[in-house]
């Protein structure tokens, strides 16, 4: 199977575009519940478009990962977004590590865990 270098093919910020509708869809929130204010700037912006807010209510900072599987990841939204198309494509772990350049054990564990949160919603679901 050819690899493609194709995370640097890829828009971030329409991957985090992307993300912040699928892992947030009621809006960016602290993992106390506060939404961020109009016009806020970040707290850390290192790694943007994914950047870290501060929340002004209750002081925690969180990012759009936080309270989800990708919590606390390194992983940039291109690769996330890679790695989930990936999961749901059936691509085979070891080619998946290697094109979106992430350790194999690290996304075997990660398909490991999105497979039964997966799991999970279905047998709550129906």
């Amino acid at each position: 199977m050819m690899e493609f270098p194709i995370t640097e093919l890829m828009d971030d910020q329409a991957c985090y575009d992307f993300l912040l509708g699928v892992l947030q869809p009621k809006g960016l929130r602290c993992p106390e519940g506060h939404t961020v204010a109009r016009g806020q700037a970040p707290h850390m912006s290192d790694r943007a478009p994914l950047v870290d807010y501060r929340c002004r209510t209750c002081g925690k900072v969180f990012n759009l990962f936080t309270g989800t599987l990708w919590g606390g990841t390194h992983y940039s939204c291109r690769q996330v977004v890679l790695m989930v198309r990936g999961f749901a494509q059936g691509v085979p772990t070891l080619h998946l590590a290697k094109e979106v350049k992430v350790d194999y054990e690290t996304l075997l564990n990660r398909r490991h865990s999105w497979q039964a949160q997966a799991l999970k919603k279905k047998s709550v679901g129906g």
